[in-house]
């Protein structure tokens, strides 16, 4: 038996009803009228001047005869016939029965331009935008906006927009949540003569939301790259996540993210520890593998580079200018940006010695000097083009009249026609720099105003092809952790709630850090004063003492300036009577600020200092939109660690973990001063792989500080944590299903095996897998014949999004060696409103007969039957006799398909519970 059903990600069933928005073959206008600022009457004419193909229908209820030729009824019923797309511009008031209306008549798809819906009316205090929603809801019918500016698709000809001008056609596809941001950005595209092959804004997006329109898009042939202009999160930030991650694997992604909310806006406080909820952006988009922008400007270099740059081969940037002043601003933006300069080859060198004056650098940035003509300018960019160390070109022009801007251009964009390398051009100036920008344009060759411009719209393609290497490396192997251990910190954390606390004592606190193996320092408690100089006694030498109180129990609640840690704490007690002292004046300090019942004693160590310690915060905080998340910094108990605290997104891998460090300042720390950098990035990767853990495995686990986190030669160590405790909390991303895995026995040579969900890891065992399949199983797998997948390929296929895909393996211990095989995966990919999952199943060709088709098919159906989907299905070709008596045996309906040659199996898990789904699943 081999494959049943091609899953390739080429069609997601969560997007097929945005055919419906994205390519009509008929459009009805409601409130379309002649009348001035009419905005239906806008719309049909953007339609009428675009060349829209289809049928076209006016509406309006003063019973027009005409709308700009088009010809208009009075009601929905008088309709020769029902549009697929309803494009509905009427008073705020009627919308609601109108949606009402057109789901009665099997209207699928409706486009809201009114504005106003959000609005509370009286008495119910109910929004028109909730009275939508529930009119919509029993028939299924899908709603873009309301507030939105309509939708532009430059391969179907279709302007349904109140747009003042049309789009070109391009390769960009564009979703925003703001109207107005719309209409400028396609005013300046066209300026550029840049294009696009869909264009639209979301407005208040209560039905189709930006993931699935991330989803379209990423899926769509004609688009390469995918701009999204973002106001604020609406809805899961899982989802979200979920779809820009997809996205990103295959397709530039880049978003818009404004820092601005008003302050009746602000409905959630930022996570603890993190003062600039910006960097949790930052932190989540990088995640995701997407590109940031933070400018309207930048937003539009960005598109400027992304619809004209070649395919990256590498990030060494040359510099070339007829003047050094250009080439020092780019070269300090390009290393302020973390860019590299090329290093130019001597063969290059020496080229370049028969072009120049003899008095030029020698190097790159390359100053060919004020007398520099339009031949000079070619010869040395075509030069620069050919040396094995430079990736891409930057030249700069300064206008003089050696060296005419336009003559230059003309010259430039011939060596960049005849060359697979990237060249980026910056022509300074106004007057005389218009003309030859313009030729650019014209050439499709990317061109900026300022060197600082260019230099980060290169930036940004770097920073994508960085996020793509960091996304589809393969995980190192992955370690089981110690269970028991982990079990007996679950029921630490029980035994707190049950008590009604939330937040775990400082023993407690290090008692979790012990149970997952993070080296914790060893702490005393003392109730008073002599218990603490007793324990200083015993212990000899230099001591710490930190009081224990309501505030300090908590993680990162020093942060507010009114509570300097100062004040709760002693260092370097050597004696008795310094310890007396000290300890003397801490509980004078507690008592003024807490009643006695909120102080909880005091914890005593032994100083840990010496051989170069760095002090290091780390952590887990828990974001209102993101949820949890691990924070990574420089350590020590002043305010200003808040200077360098760097988020990344649970859970983690070991190239993930490195990454978090190598953004803090504390790696540049180590790079300088550590005598084993290797084994120190391994240390602390591994914490935070320990932490990331926590988080998954500790759903109650609010917040968590380790501050400090001592590194030095010896190793590392915990000296001070605190821990909170919260209502369970789920991640933006999914984790790892662990609790999936199960042992299983094959049925005829008894070998031991585990069913659980792929992972990362498993690359390279599937590749193997993947070689050990016969031609004709790898034909019946995916309906045609392939080469071996590549790395991109074998990545996609093992680093799933658990939300949106599940793939289970069989693996056993190698026999003759050490490790572990592949035997045998099933996937199934589940559409977003989880109505349908398709299913594909292969087992290696030597295992037949085993049962393993049974196991991964049955666990495929349980975890999809539990999860609430509804129909689980698949395909296979006719000749797979095999699959067909398989899918028979475990109770599908297998039928033939005609049109496709295909037999599909069909099988209902749970049966529907509301009237949409019941529509979904007719349609």
């Amino acid at each position: 038996m081999a494959a049943c059903f091609q899953v390739i990600g080429e069609s997601l069933l969560s997007t097929q009803y945005l055919k419906r928005f994205f390519k009509p073959k008929s459009i009805a206008v409601f409130g379309a009228s002649e009348k001035e600022n009419s905005m239906g009457g806008i719309v049909l004419q953007n339609l009428l001047d675009g060349g829209f193909e289809g049928k076209l229908m006016a509406v309006n209820k003063r019973g027009y005869d005409q709308v700009y030729g088009v010809t208009c009824y009075k009601s929905l019923s008088k309709l020769p016939e029902m549009p697929d797309l309803a494009i509905i511009c009427s008073p705020a008031g009627s919308v609601a029965e109108l949606i009402r209306k057109l789901g009665a008549n099997m209207v699928k798809a409706a486009m809201i331009l009114t504005g106003g819906l959000s609005r509370a009316s009286e008495p119910l205090g109910r929004s028109m935008r909730d009275e939508i929603m529930e009119a919509a809801k029993p028939y299924g019918i899908r709603i873009l906006g309301p507030d939105c500016m309509g939708m532009l698709v430059s391969a179907h000809k279709m302007n349904a927009s109140y747009s003042h001008l049309n789009i070109r056609k391009g390769k960009v596809s564009y979703v925003g949540q703001s109207g107005l941001l719309g209409t400028a950005m396609i005013d300046w595209a066209n300026g550029q003569e840049i294009g696009f092959s869909h264009f639209l804004t979301l407005g208040e997006g209560v039905d189709v939301d930006l993931p699935s329109i991330i989803d379209y898009y990423a899926q769509d042939p004609y688009t390469q790259s995918i701009l999204i202009q973002l106001d604020h999160l609406v809805g899961s930030s899982r989802d979200l996540l979920s779809s820009l991650r997809a996205a990103s694997r295959n397709k530039l992604v880049l978003v818009l993210k404004s820092n601005m909310v008003f302050e009746d806006e602000k409905v959630n406080q930022p996570a603890l520890g993190i003062k600039d909820e910006d960097l949790i952006y930052d932190a989540a988009l990088r995640r995701a593998g997407v590109v940031r922008v933070d400018t309207v400007d930048q937003l539009y270099n960005a598109l400027e580079t992304l619809t004209r740059m070649k395919p990256m081969r590498g990030e060494r940037l040359a510099l070339v200018c007829n003047g050094m002043g250009p080439n020092a601003l780019a070269t300090d933006q390009l290393l302020r940006s973390g860019g590299e300069l090329s290093e130019l080859c001597e063969d290059t060198v020496t080229a370049l010695r028969e072009v120049l004056p003899d008095h030029w650098n020698l190097k790159n940035p390359i100053d060919m000097h004020s007398d520099a003509t339009p031949e000079r300018f070619a010869k040395v960019t075509q030069l620069l083009t050919k040396d094995p160390n430079v990736d891409a070109v930057l030249v700069l022009h300064a206008p003089t009249r050696l060296a005419p801007g336009i003559d230059v251009a003309e010259e430039i964009i011939k060596v960049a026609r005849n060359t697979p390398r990237n060249i980026l051009t910056c022509w300074m100036g106004r007057s005389t720099a218009i003309e030859s920008r313009n030729h650019f344009n014209s050439a499709g060759i990317t061109t900026f105003i300022t060197p600082e411009e260019a230099v980060d719209a290169f930036m940004h393609m770097v920073e994508f092809r960085r996020n793509q290497a960091v996304m589809k490396q393969t995980p190192a192997p992955f370690v089981d952790q110690n269970e028991q251990n982990h079990l007996r910190a679950k029921k630490l954390i029980a035994d707190a709630l049950a008590e009604g606390r939330d937040y775990l004592t400082h023993n407690e606190a290090t008692d979790l850090l012990d149970q997952y193996d993070i080296p914790v320092s060893h702490t005393h408690y003392a109730d008073d004063v002599e218990g603490v100089v007793d324990i200083a006694t015993k212990l000899g030498g230099a001591v710490a003492v930190k009081v224990m109180h309501r505030d300090n129990i908590y993680p990162f609640n020093y942060d507010n300036k009114d509570k300097p840690r100062w004040k709760d704490l002693a260092l370097d007690l050597f004696s008795s009577a310094d310890v007396k002292q000290a300890v003397t004046q801490l509980t004078y300090r507690v008592r003024e600020r807490f009643p006695e019942d909120d102080v909880q004693g005091f914890c005593v160590q032994q100083m840990k200092r010496g051989f170069q310690s760095l002090q290091i915060n780390m952590g887990i905080t828990r974001d209102p939109v993101f949820g949890p998340l691990l924070v990574f910094g420089k350590g020590g108990y002043s305010v200003d660690v808040l200077a360098d605290r760097q988020v990344m997104l649970p859970p983690l891998n070991l190239s993930l973990a490195r990454q978090l460090i190598s953004t803090s300042h504390i790696y540049s720390v180590l790079r300088e001063n550590s005598e084993q950098l290797e084994r120190d990035l391994e240390q602390l990767s591994n914490l935070l792989i320990k932490l990331s853990q926590m988080v998954v495995e500790l759903p109650n686990l609010k917040g968590l500080e380790i501050n400090p986190m001592l590194i030095n030669r010896r190793g590392v160590l915990a000296v001070d944590v605190a821990v909170s405790l919260g209502e369970p909390s789920v991640l933006a991303i999914s984790p790892y299903p662990e609790h999936l895995s199960e042992h299983v026995t094959l049925r005829k040579s008894g070998r031991k095996a585990v069913l659980r969900a792929i992972r990362g890891e498993d690359e390279p065992n599937h590749l193997e897998f993947y070689n050990q399949l016969s031609p004709e199983s790898i034909r019946l797998r995916y309906f045609y014949s392939r080469g071996i997948p590549t790395h991109q390929e074998l990545a996609n296929w093992t680093q799933i999004d658990y939300d949106r895909e599940m793939a289970f393996i069989v693996t056993s211990p190698r026999k003759d060696e050490p490790g572990w095989e592949t035997l045998g995966v099933v996937r199934a990919v589940t559409d977003a409103d989880n109505i349908r999952a398709e299913f594909s199943v292969v087992i290696r060709d030597d295992l037949q007969g085993e049962g393993l088709g049974i196991v991964l098919m049955q666990k495929a159906i349980d975890y999809c039957k539990a999860r609430g989907t509804l129909l689980f299905m698949g395909s296979t070709l006719t000749s797979n006799k095999g699959m067909q008596g398989l899918a028979l045996k475990l109770g599908f309906k297998n039928h033939y398909n005609m049109d496709e040659d295909v037999v599909e199996m069909e099988m209902m898990l749970n049966e529907p519970t509301e009237d949409w789904q019941r529509y979904r699943l007719q349609h």
